[in-house]
């Protein structure tokens, strides 16, 4: 469960949760191959840290 940053927060920089979560999901499924190929800690939570990212503006939405 993500509670930093703040849900709330993520969705009014996304627009609608919807789009918070196919742009979280699908940075963290590129984090978890990251993983895999040992470019990444292994011991890292890859769902929250796409949402850091997300919430620090390193990632953002496409439409």
């Amino acid at each position: 469960m993500i509670t930093k940053p703040p849900i709330d927060q993520l969705t009014e920089l996304a627009g609608n949760k919807y789009a918070l979560c196919c742009a979280v999901s699908k940075r963290a499924k590129e984090l978890n191959e990251k993983q895999k190929n040992d470019e990444l800690a292994s011991n890292l939570k890859t769902i929250s840290y796409a949402a850091e990212e997300f919430a620090a503006g390193e990632t953002e939405i496409k439409k």
